[in-house]
């Protein structure tokens, strides 16, 4: 969570970087609260877990049959 001394920390440091504006106080403050608190959902997002990946397994055998896959190719039958 984003606290008091770290929006005022940045707010200040802001101000400093715009040359000292007079009358600027409460734009740096939330500018700085924005800021603060969207790189802290950006570290939330990048921290939390991904789905996990499902396992494929391998083509099944129907009854100790050969996939069709590795099935030889056969020149058709010719009729009598």
């Amino acid at each position: 969570m984003v606290t008091e001394d770290q929006i005022k920390e940045l707010a200040h440091a802001l101000w400093e970087e715009e040359g000292r504006p007079e009358g600027k106080d409460v734009e740096h403050y939330f500018r700085a609260k924005q800021i603060l608190e969207e790189k802290e959902k950006a570290v939330v997002i990048e921290l939390s877990p991904s789905p996990p990946i499902p396992q494929l397994s391998p083509p099944q055998t129907v009854t100790g049959k050969v996939p069709l896959s590795k099935r030889q190719k056969h020149a058709p039958r010719k009729k009598k």
